[in-house]
């Protein structure tokens, strides 16, 4: 378990860039999206369609915001900041940005990770959260941490989507 929370810290060390690269909040960065990524195995090609909220940030930092691979996509934590409320509709505002670059919604989120500085807090406007999935939750998994990457951040969530397959 340990092990698994180190590893979200270290990745939240990329949401944390993109997020806080303006000097002022919220952030607003351009969206690039990059189809030209792709790793050669001894298998053969994978192919990586890649969508970027700020690919020079990011970029700097070694990460991609999502990641589609065959008709599974990948989202990195998007994270929140301030009041609970506001930084959960922060965090799954920018979800449904990467969603829709794939033509995706929550309805396709069969996976959530919830990482926070306050579950209580998170516990209490867990009705937010619910809007953005109406009736159909994917499993998830909600933890309480110490702190995230910035100390201003309060929440970071990262989401796993499928795609119907052609």
């Amino acid at each position: 378990m340990l092990k698994a929370i180190v590893l979200m810290l270290f990745m939240s060390i990329a949401v944390f860039k993109h997020t806080f690269a303006s000097s002022s909040f919220p952030f607003q960065g351009g969206v690039v999206v990059s189809k030209d990524s792709s790793r050669t195995s001894k298998q053969g090609a994978l192919k990586k369609e890649k969508f970027n909220i700020d690919k020079a940030s990011e970029d700097e930092i070694g990460y991609t915001q999502a990641v589609k691979v065959g008709n599974t996509i990948y989202v990195s934590g998007a994270v929140g900041w301030g009041k609970m409320e506001d930084a959960i509709n922060l965090a799954y505002q920018e979800i449904e940005k990467s969603l829709k670059n794939y033509h995706a919604s929550f309805a396709n989120v069969v996976k959530e990770n919830l990482y926070t500085t306050s579950l209580d807090s998170v516990i209490k406007y867990k009705d937010l959260r619910k809007k953005y999935y109406g009736k159909d939750y994917p499993a998830a998994t909600w933890v309480e941490v110490k702190r995230l990457y910035n100390s201003g951040l309060v929440l970071e969530v990262e989401v796993v989507a499928v795609m119907p397959e052609k």
